[in-house]
C-alpha cells in the first residue's frame, strides 16, 4: 500500500483530534460542530495518500483546507477552533509534533510564520477551550491511555476508515475531496 506509514500516522492522529474535541469543546452547538469535523478531519489526505506522493498529498491538503493557516481561503470560527485542536492534539501521536496549541502557536509568532493579529485570535479560542498555558500532553493519562489503546493500525482499518468515509458521504465529488469549496 503505497504510504502505509503515512496512512497510520494520519489514522492515530485522526483519533487524537476527536479525543481532544470531545475532551475540550462543551458549548453545545460547537461541540456538535466539531464532533461532525473530527469525522471528515484529514481524510481527503488519507484518500490521496493512496494515489500520491506523501509530500505532494500534504501540500495539496494544506493549501486547500481552511484550518490550515499556510493559504489564504476565508476562515469561520469553526476553522480556527479546528486549527486550534489540531495543533493541540499533534503531541498526542506526533513525536516529531511535541508541542501543544499554546506552545506551538508563540512558536509560530516568534518565527514570524504567524502574525500577532491572528494568532491572538487563536489564543482566545484556547482561552475559552481552557488551554491557553504550556503543558505536557504525554502528561494526560487518560489520553496517552487512549492514544495507546489503539495498537497497531493494519491496512484493514485503514481500508475500513477510507470506505466508511465515503459510504458515509456519497455526495462528495472530487473536488470536495480534493477540499474546494462551493462559494458562501
Amino acid at each position: 500500500m503505497k504510504n502505509l506509514e503515512w496512512l497510520r500516522y494520519t489514522y492515530r492522529h485522526r483519533r487524537a483530534f476527536d479525543y481532544c474535541v470531545r475532551k475540550l469543546v462543551r458549548q453545545p452547538e460547537l461541540r456538535e460542530e466539531m464532533i461532525r469535523r473530527a469525522r471528515t478531519h484529514d481524510m481527503d489526505k488519507m484518500i490521496m495518500y493512496l494515489f500520491m506522493d506523501q509530500e505532494q498529498a500534504q501540500t495539496l491538503h494544506a493549501m486547500t483546507k481552511a484550518h490550515h493557516l499556510e493559504n489564504d481561503l476565508p476562515r469561520t470560527y469553526e476553522d480556527l477552533v479546528e486549527t486550534v485542536i489540531d495543533y493541540e492534539c499533534a503531541p498526542y501521536t506526533k513525536p516529531d509534533k511535541p508541542l501543544n496549541a499554546f506552545d506551538f502557536t508563540k512558536l509560530l509568532v516568534q518565527y514570524g510564520v504567524l502574525s500577532e493579529e491572528r494568532a491572538e485570535r487563536l489564543f482566545d479560542i484556547m482561552r475559552s477551550l481552557g488551554i491557553d498555558h504550556s503543558a505536557d500532553l504525554t502528561e494526560d493519562a487518560e489520553g496517552m491511555a487512549y492514544v495507546n489503546s489503539i495498537g497497531n493500525v493494519t491496512e484493514e482499518m485503514l481500508f475500513e476508515e477510507i470506505l466508511s468515509y465515503i459510504n458515509e458521504n456519497p455526495d462528495n465529488e472530487l473536488e470536495m475531496i480534493l477540499g474546494r469549496r462551493e462559494s458562501e
